[in-house]
């Protein structure tokens, strides 16, 4: 997954591409979800360039990896799926 492109609509938290390339390049935790259609995602937690937690969902292409979901903070939910939860 050597090439990455972040899709438009996962700019519209306010996060910049520069942001969310560095924080899928410095992930600190990345676990493959198999949703109910059969497709596996990526979700992943890494850093931007100030520290900053960003929250994202990738799917593997041909290309590389394509990212089309980023937020900060993470939600509750991501860190479930991660494994990342007490409960």
């Amino acid at each position: 997954m050597d090439d990455i492109v972040v899709y438009e609509c996962a700019l519209k938290h306010g996060l910049t591409e520069e942001q969310i390339c560095h924080a899928w390049k410095n992930a600190v935790v990345c676990a493959r979800i198999k949703r109910k259609n059969e497709v596996v995602d990526y979700v992943a937690i890494g850093f931007d360039m100030n520290g900053r937690p960003i929250e994202m969902t990738a799917r593997e292409k041909e290309f590389g990896v394509l990212i089309y979901h980023a937020n900060t903070p993470p939600t509750p939910r991501a860190f479930r799926e991660l494994g990342l939860t007490g409960r």
